[in-house]
C-alpha cells in the first residue's frame, strides 16, 4: 500500500479548525498524482500522448474530523485495471491513528474528444507499468 503524508493547512478549515469536506478529495488526487509520479506515470506525461485520465466516480465515507495542525497519511492502493479503466481505494489516517475517511475513485483514459482509449494500443509502455501496480 503506498502512503502520503502532509500536515492539514490553515486555508483547508473553516472558523472551528475543521477540515471542509471538499478538501478531502483534493488530498485522494495529491496521493493519487505522486503515487503515479513515483511509479514513472506523470500524469502530464500521459496527457503529452493525447490521453486523458478523468475521475468518473468517487465514494468517500468521513469518519472522524481532521483539524488544523493535524498530520494525515492517504494509504492507496490500485484496485483494478482493465487497460481503459481503473480503481484506487483509500484509507486516510491522522497522526493518532483515527481513520478520517476510506473511500474510492474510477478513472477512465479517454482522448481529446472524450471518447475511451485502451492505453495497450495508445501507449503500451504506460499499459504495462498500470498492470504492475495492481
Amino acid at each position: 500500500m503506498y502512503e502520503y503524508t502532509r500536515a492539514v493547512y490553515y486555508y483547508e478549515t473553516d472558523k472551528m479548525g475543521v477540515v471542509h469536506h471538499s478538501n478531502y478529495l483534493r488530498w485522494l488526487e495529491e496521493a493519487r498524482i505522486t503515487y503515479f509520479d513515483d511509479n514513472n506515470l506523470a500524469y502530464n506525461e500521459t496527457e503529452s500522448y493525447g490521453v486523458l485520465c478523468p475521475i468518473t466516480e468517487a465514494n468517500i465515507k468521513f469518519k472522524y474530523p481532521a483539524r488544523f495542525g493535524d498530520n494525515f497519511t492517504v494509504k492507496l492502493k490500485m484496485l483494478k485495471y482493465t487497460g481503459v479503466r481503473f480503481n484506487v481505494e483509500y484509507i486516510v489516517v491522522n497522526q493518532d491513528g483515527n481513520v478520517l475517511l476510506e473511500g474510492e475513485s474510477r478513472h477512465a483514459f479517454i482522448n481529446e474528444n472524450f471518447k475511451p482509449v485502451s492505453l495497450a494500443h495508445a501507449i503500451p509502455e504506460r499499459h504495462e507499468l498500470m498492470k504492475e501496480l495492481v
